[in-house]
């Protein structure tokens, strides 16, 4: 959607209009009455028909040199709608919709001079975080826990603070360790996750599993190194 956007938007640039008087007031009038009704739906709660009336309202207006103030607000007006119908659409669990609309909000000010599209950057980056937690939750469960590693490390890189994401990301790491052979890595990334939710029974339980295969494999390779040290003897 994005892309889409920025498209029209530079389509309109390089064809700007001068039209006669009458005519550019004919639109303009027109393009008031979608802005006016966009404004509307929205105190109505329909903000998909708020959106659309938006879009209308800067397409007819766009063109035409002499309202490029006006245009700037309208942008404006659309950039609030736009946020607010992506909380919707993420309150909703519709997290593809609402990166798209949030997508569409910050092409709308690409220098990001509006005060609101710093807002916009933290709720796109938050809808992609819970998108990608969601989809190495999905993996891990699946039992690919390496590609879970990945999914999480992607929100972290998006959100350092995301202690849900961290903790997926010890328990996933944990089960590519041990798939590995390697139950002493998995024991200290496991004790991570614990660390940061302590009170979470099903960490305790894995790390409690964890701790015997680490046990288990201590001593078996104790028990290896103490009949290859009598086969040297002999």
């Amino acid at each position: 959607m994005r892309f889409s956007r920025l498209g029209i938007s530079v389509a309109f640039a390089a064809f700007m209009m001068v039209l006669p008087g009458a005519q550019a007031q004919s639109v303009a009038d027109k393009a008031d009455e979608a802005e006016i009704t966009a404004m509307d739906l929205e105190k109505a709660g329909n903000l998909d028909g708020a959106v659309a009336k938006h879009r209308e309202a800067i397409k007819l207006l766009e063109p035409i040199a002499k309202y490029a103030k006006k245009v700037a607000t309208f942008k404006e007006n659309f950039e609030i709608t736009l946020l607010n119908a992506a909380n919707a659409k993420f309150n909703a669990k519709d997290q593809a919709g609402a990166a798209a609309l949030l997508e569409e909000a910050l092409a709308l000010d690409p220098a990001g001079k509006n005060a609101l599209t710093k807002k916009v950057k933290e709720s796109l980056a938050a809808v992609k975080s819970t998108s990608l937690n969601q989809e190495g939750v999905d993996l891990l469960k699946a039992g690919n826990a390496a590609a879970a590693v990945e999914k999480f490390k992607q929100v972290l890189d998006l959100d350092p603070t995301n202690k849900a994401a961290r903790v997926n990301c010890d328990v996933a790491e944990a089960q590519v360790a041990l798939a590995a052979g390697d139950p002493a890595t998995a024991l200290v990334k496991m004790q991570d996750a614990v660390n940061l939710e302590p009170s979470r029974q099903f960490l305790q339980d894995g790390l409690a599993k964890i701790k015997e295969a680490a046990e288990a494999k201590a001593a078996a390779d104790a028990k290896k190194a103490e009949e290859e040290a009598k086969k040297k003897k002999k």
